[in-house]
């Protein structure tokens, strides 16, 4: 089922062969964030969808088990932005990811096929970059939200616009926090996050760590 519709599924999540927090998002993560905040107000959001890969599987399991809530993915959907440039000082991995145009292997068309695909009506794509395309959704708030948007300057756009916005007991997800090619997200998050009373927590399945923070009333 993952391989034909190329989407993620909890059975076929590949453990790391130890723990790690390196790789993909874990779905399973991801489903147990979905239940943990079932009963926090607020609708679903994915920044960094790229293929869709976890973004169509969350809101099959948001249909399937009658959570009414809209999953928001915001992507340029042409990949990275000339800002990226930026991370190249920030150290890590894998420099030649981090230019222009890279992670580009997509559209809002191929994802929007794939909901289609599952009958999907609780998806709402957005295409554009985060500085762009974020403002016009501020009247929302939030239960889950998704990051997985890898650069400095992404994560700190993020970041900045969720955070007020996430009801109490809301979860932000960070894909990218240790993660060895992206440093920018720790540098954005730990900024961010000198103020504020939330401290990072994390979960570990599958051998997968990820990070992440309930927001505090």
């Amino acid at each position: 089922m993952a391989r034909i519709h190329d989407i993620s599924l909890p059975r076929a999540v590949v453990p790391n062969p130890e723990p790690l927090p390196i790789g993909i998002a874990n779905i399973n993560i991801l489903i147990r964030l979905l239940d943990q905040t079932r009963n926090v107000a607020g609708d679903v959001a994915e920044c960094g969808v790229f293929q869709g890969h976890s973004l169509v599987s969350m809101a099959c399991y948001l249909k399937q088990n009658g959570i009414s809530r809209t999953v928001y993915g915001f992507d340029s959907f042409e990949g990275f932005g000339e800002s990226v440039s930026g991370d190249l000082t920030l150290g890590g991995t894998h420099p030649e990811w981090k230019q222009a145009g890279a992670m580009n292997e997509t559209s809002l068309e191929l994802v929007q096929s794939k909901a289609t695909r599952f009958g999907l009506k609780n998806v709402k794509l957005v295409k554009g970059f985060f500085a762009n395309t974020l403002p016009a959704y501020s009247n929302l708030t939030f239960s889950l939200v998704h990051l997985d948007c890898d650069t400095y300057d992404s994560y700190r756009e993020c970041i900045e616009f969720f955070y007020p916005r996430m009801s109490p007991g809301g979860v932000i997800l960070l894909d990218e926090y240790n993660d060895p090619p992206w440093p920018g997200c720790n540098k954005a998050l730990d900024e961010f996050l000198e103020d504020k009373p939330e401290k990072l927590q994390m979960m570990c399945l599958d051998n997968h760590e990820k990070y992440y923070l309930v927001k505090q009333g």
